[in-house]
């Protein structure tokens, strides 16, 4: 039996930027009143991989659906940077990646500090340093879903099994970039030192963000 949902106000949920202001202006961004959009504006370029972490909260006094969570994403957003006032600077089309993971809360975790890799992720160092000068920036996203799914994209960090399998998918990855193929089918020939060399990249990849294995 489908259940229907009583729209949310788009001033259910609050962001922090450690050291900075409280944002609660959220957005709509379609009819069904359980997606929601922010603009981090003021935020923009080299600043942007200085932010290590996000708050994402319920403001008092707001309940999500029954069994319904609400996971947060972030996107990056290149807009062309204007050369002298003209027609096409004022129309220029900004460019969106896809939305990523940052993490989940609920009626019974209603907040939670999250990491945002931001520092080491590839495609969006590569936007600020374009050689295009691009105005970069970043729009986060709000989809309210069942706990169910958010289970399964891993946004609850206290899921201990989709954690273990995430950890352990990535040794496996990492030892098989060594494999040599000289063990045949089904066997895996890697250097004796392979675990300690995983296990130090994925000791420094974790203190820059410790749900990195989730974003893969």
């Amino acid at each position: 039996m489908n259940q229907s949902h009583t729209a949310l106000s788009p001033q259910a949920f609050g962001v922090i930027i450690p050291g900075g202001f409280v944002r609660t202006d959220f957005q709509p961004s379609d009819a069904s009143g359980m997606k929601f959009a922010l603009g981090l504006s003021g935020i923009s370029g080299k600043d942007i991989s200085t932010i290590s972490e996000l708050v994402f909260f319920l403001l008092p006094g707001v309940s999500l659906p029954h069994d319904h969570g609400a996971i947060l994403y972030w996107q990056i957003v290149s807009t062309p940077a204007p050369h002298g006032a003209t027609l096409t600077s004022f129309l220029a089309t900004p460019t969106k990646t896809e939305f990523e993971l940052v993490g989940a809360i609920a009626n019974h975790k209603p907040s939670g500090v999250f990491r945002t890799g931001w520092s080491t992720n590839e495609t969006l160092s590569s936007a600020i340093n374009s050689p295009c000068g691009s105005i970069v920036t970043v729009n986060l996203g709000v989809s309210i879903e069942p706990l169910g799914n958010i289970t399964n994209v891993g946004a609850m960090p206290d899921r201990t099994v989709h954690v273990a399998k995430n950890i352990a998918l990535d040794l496996f990855n990492y030892m098989q970039s060594f494999d040599s193929g000289g063990g045949g089918a089904g066997n895996m020939v890697v250097p004796k030192n392979v675990f300690d060399r995983w296990m130090a990249r994925f000791e420094s990849k974790f203190r820059l963000d410790p749900n990195f294995f989730n974003k893969n």
